[in-house]
């Protein structure tokens, strides 16, 4: 029996939200099992800095959110509009741990790694969220405003990450 062209378009549509779903998955779960390659000192020291920029990007997004900078219309839950658990939860809390470890106390190559990261985001991932549809297409906030908020956020980070150690603000007594 041949298909008519309402089911031709239904497989189409299908087809296009299983591989999203497959890609946001990946997105979550990928850097999740990079950790495997962490020690336990390394995952205890770089965590509380990770989590702080959790926070952080959780309150990014909601003010993009209600800015419309940017819009998920595909997420992989239902509850995770606002702040996508593939990206705030996963790909920037774990990348957060990575970045730190290859660079911390070399100020300028984070800083350099960071920007890298950032365009490849702003510039690369972003336009394959639009492209497959993932985000909508409308958004207020362009690729350099993205990357000067995140520049902004990484030397935060990194701030906090040497108040952490003890190295600025005294020896850290926990």
């Amino acid at each position: 029996m041949v298909k008519g062209n309402f089911e031709k378009a239904q497989d189409k549509i299908n087809r296009r939200l299983y591989m999203i779903k497959l890609v946001l998955w990946a997105f979550f779960l990928l850097p999740w099992l990079s950790l495997f390659f962490l020690n336990n000192s390394t995952l205890r020291r770089y965590m509380p800095v990770a989590l702080f920029a959790t926070v952080i990007n959780t309150i990014i997004y909601q003010i993009a959110w209600t800015y419309d900078w940017w819009k998920y219309k595909e997420t992989l839950f239902s509850w995770d509009k606002v702040a996508q658990t593939h990206t705030v939860y996963s790909v920037f809390l774990i990348g957060t741990i990575w970045i730190f470890y290859f660079t911390f106390r070399k100020f300028w190559i984070y800083i350099v790694v960071n920007l890298i990261v950032d365009c490849i985001y702003s510039f690369g991932f972003r336009t394959l969220w639009k492209k497959l549809k993932i985000t909508t297409s409308a958004g207020n906030l362009s690729p350099i405003e993205g990357i000067l908020i995140m520049t902004i956020i990484s030397i935060t980070l990194y701030i906090y990450q040497m108040w952490q150690e003890g190295l600025i603000g005294g020896e850290n007594k926990i």
